[in-house]
């Protein structure tokens, strides 16, 4: 029996070439293969979960989203508590889940994964209604969020600009935090919900985070004065960012957030409002992901022999 697998692909996200991808992608999964493949290109907002539904409704093996973070995102969530599993094709701006599961950044390696990988299951984070499975926040964060998904390019360059406009006129908010056993008033330059360790780009926010392990980092950054800026960014790359006086970090499985507008909250790379009052927690072993196996020769030589084959005919014919 052939294994359906169906392949959701955000053709704006990131900078990749999609032709290229898809291409490779058709001519891989193919019936000679064993597979049963479907091609669906997403045509707005939302797109990317009604189709991860119906396939999932049709009883897929495998949905892979080809897109980022965002992307990711709809795909995973309409995947929630069922037995397809996700594929994941990281070809957006930041990447934040691919690369906290260390899946390969090109296509071709990805690709490896799909074929000879092993299914782990993740949690997903919840705010209120809205899912998440990399990171989510509120404060600079999601401004930040917000300006980049309204700019007109992509990329971590254009990421860094936002970030340079938007720093000079940000003020920190008052939030009322409530979690297990502690409750506490702040003020914050952000705070960040982490499934994940990073926020994309191996920006790691919450370095300690695991993805499996029914808890949500919330990292509390409650200053940041323009002077130790560079000392943060560094922390934020060397993964030492939980070491600064200036960050708290709280691992817990629901957290309760009053704050003192209905303002701005990124999940996943996407921006939206929201009201007050935020109710995080945890939904334990949401998802089965498609990841990288340990290294084995002869998997990894049963998987490319037919693709090399291929190529040496084709350059054989050619000649």
């Amino acid at each position: 029996m052939k294994k359906k697998i169906a392949f959701i692909v955000n053709p704006i996200s990131g900078t990749a070439n999609k032709k290229a991808v898809l291409k490779y992608l058709e001519e891989t999964f193919t019936p000679e293969r064993g597979y049963d493949a479907v091609f669906y290109k997403t045509q707005g907002a939302g797109d990317a979960y009604t189709a991860a539904l119906k396939f999932r409704d049709e009883n897929f093996h495998i949905v892979v989203a080809v897109g980022g973070d965002g992307t990711v995102n709809q795909v995973a969530r309409g995947l929630v508590n069922c037995n397809t599993s996700l594929g994941i094709i990281p070809v957006g701006s930041g990447n934040g889940l691919a690369r906290h599961l260390k899946l390969p950044r090109f296509y071709h390696g990805a690709v490896d994964v799909i074929l000879g990988g092993k299914t782990q299951q993740i949690d997903a984070g919840k705010i209120n209604d809205e899912v998440f499975f990399c990171t989510a926040g509120i404060g600079f964060e999601a401004v930040i969020g917000d300006r980049f998904n309204s700019a007109g390019s992509r990329g971590l360059i254009t990421y860094l600009e936002q970030c340079a406009k938007e720093y000079v006129n940000y003020r920190r908010e008052e939030y009322k935090i409530s979690i297990p056993g502690y409750e506490f008033s702040t003020k914050a330059f952000l705070i960040t919900f982490a499934n994940s360790s990073q926020w994309g780009n191996n920006v790691f926010i919450a370095p300690g985070a695991d993805i499996s392990d029914g808890m949500i980092d919330m990292v509390v950054w409650k200053r940041a004065l323009l002077a130790n800026m560079p000392f943060l960014t560094a922390g934020l790359l060397m993964k030492t960012i939980q070491y600064s006086e200036y960050v708290d970090t709280f691992r817990c499985k629901e957290i309760i957030i009053t704050r003192q507008n209905d303002s701005l909250i990124q999940f996943d790379g996407e921006s939206r409002r929201m009201g007050r009052e935020l109710h995080i927690s945890v939904i334990h072993n949401a998802v089965k992901v498609l990841v990288p196996e340990e290294f084995n020769l002869i998997t990894y030589a049963r998987n490319i022999a037919p693709r090399l084959m291929e190529h040496l005919s084709a350059l054989e014919n050619i000649s």
